[in-house]
């Protein structure tokens, strides 16, 4: 897949498959991420590579961190906010409840890779940090639709619950968990949620 189609079609998957994800191919993707650009070529980034089996043992409090989420907001609020997302419903159609069986599943992933930086005192290098992150984490999420994989890239599960989340995982406390990406073979097919014209985004200095 080229990678103009990749960012064209690329979706957020927030139900998978059960077919297992081998350590190769995540190695592969990692590698993608790893070829990112960064503020002084310093390549904060670290990746914690979670199976499902032990994801299985995170599932209380991932539950936790999304009813802190709405309670943080109201279910209201909430429900505005997901209103654009592709997200398979649950049994009973309700969207809400729907995502809060993502949050503590993440949509039955076999894997999840949480990506954390160093710990930064000083703004602007957090700042770039972030960046770098980010860079990092589009990079996987691209290498893994070119491979027939689905991802979902969360941060709300951290919002309430990022230290207890890192320090299940293992993470040093000189790192801070920044992300964690959800990877699996998609189980669903995720429409496109609405796009403003980009036109609308642009503001145009020194041209005619």
């Amino acid at each position: 897949m080229d990678i103009k189609t990749a960012i064209h079609t690329r979706r957020s998957v927030r139900k998978y498959k059960s077919t297992p994800v081998t350590k190769e191919l995540v190695l592969e993707l990692l590698e993608a991420a790893n070829l990112a650009p960064s503020a002084t070529n310093s390549q904060g980034w670290r990746f914690v590579v979670v199976h499902r089996s032990y994801l299985d043992r995170l599932a209380d409090i991932l539950k936790e961190a999304f009813r802190e989420r709405v309670a943080g907001v109201s279910e209201e609020a909430m429900r505005r906010a997901i209103k654009d997302l592709s997200l398979p419903e649950d049994g009973s159609g309700d969207r809400l409840k729907g995502l809060g069986t993502f949050y503590r599943t993440l949509g039955g992933a076999p894997i999840a890779i949480g990506v954390c930086l160093p710990r930064e005192s000083d703004p602007w290098v957090w700042k770039n940090n972030i960046s770098d992150a980010a860079a990092a984490i589009e990079n996987l999420l691209l290498a893994a639709w070119g491979r027939g994989l689905g991802t979902c890239w969360l941060t709300g599960p951290l919002k309430a619950r990022a230290d207890m989340i890192a320090a299940f995982l293992g993470v040093p406390e000189d790192r801070e968990l920044v992300a964690i990406v959800s990877l699996g073979y998609p189980d669903h097919q995720p429409a496109m949620p609405p796009k403003k014209d980009v036109t609308t985004k642009v503001r145009w200095v020194g041209f005619d």
